[in-house]
């Protein structure tokens, strides 16, 4: 079955310093400005297709021009424009307020084109809408919903490190990213249930059987009615990813609910 190209991916940065000192004075009473795209730059994505067995990572090292400006990321964010481009969904942890509005800025930065509006699913806000957690984070989401954590990198002293262009720390950082991006998807797989802006799969399949608007499973089972104020459908459960959908009223066509 054909499905939907939905991409997985985790941003990690470094700050211009040049940049960061002109604005110094704003900077010291607000230090969580150092994050802003305009003053830092992208060091590498790290993306996979979701279902997909590979994870890669875009690295601005792997562009000869990190060389000469360690801020240099116009390779990368172009690289990973044409990965995501044609995109039918993203999913991020936190990137709605980050990593999505990040790219846009460095894109325009420089001068690029912007990526069009892509159906984007959170997992951050997945969990703080539909869960109870101690805290939302990516690390903490992982050890307790599927017993798996982001890698230990040492905190500040790596991107200290990437920025001196140390090969082993940028090595690390690779596996950092990578890693991120596997959890990310581990726990979305938890997730997915509560996500209701998924594309749906049965716009894939081309088969008579009906199909999973979350994952495009064939293992479905019937589960009572989806009523609305003018209508009453038959709702379905998928036995894989534990989401809900239902039928249109010729009982065909599953969509999320």
């Amino acid at each position: 079955m054909a499905k939907p190209k939905i991409i997985i991916f985790d941003l990690e940065t470094l700050p211009n310093l040049s940049e960061a000192l002109r604005v110094w004075t704003q900077l010291s009473q607000y230090p969580g400005k150092t994050l802003r795209a305009t003053i830092s730059s992208i060091i590498c994505v790290g993306w996979k297709h979701l279902g997909g067995s590979k994870t890669e990572c875009i690295n601005a090292w792997d562009f000869k021009n990190w060389k000469k400006d360690v801020n240099d990321d116009y390779e990368v964010c172009k690289a990973f424009y044409e990965v995501v481009k044609d995109a039918d969904a993203v999913i991020t942890h936190n990137g709605i307020r980050f990593d999505w509005k990040y790219l846009q800025t460095r894109l325009v930065y420089h001068g690029l084109n912007p990526l069009h509006n892509i159906p984007h699913i959170d997992t951050k806000k997945l969990a703080s809408q539909n869960l109870f957690s101690f805290n939302n984070k990516l690390g903490y989401l992982g050890e307790w919903l599927v017993n798996d954590t982001k890698l230990e990198n040492g905190g500040w002293e790596l991107w200290i490190e990437v920025h001196k262009r140390n090969e082993k720390a940028m090595k690390k950082m690779e596996r950092y990213c990578k890693q991120d991006v596997r959890l990310l998807e581990k726990v979305f797989e938890k997730l997915r249930p509560f996500a209701k802006n998924l594309p749906n799969f049965d716009k894939w399949n081309e088969k008579d059987e009906l199909v999973c608007a979350s994952c495009g499973s064939e293992n479905l089972y019937r589960n009572g009615w989806h009523h609305t104020k003018t209508r009453t459908y038959q709702r379905l459960v998928c036995k894989d990813c534990k989401s809900f959908s239902r039928l249109d009223a010729k009982d065909e066509n599953p969509r999320s609910i």
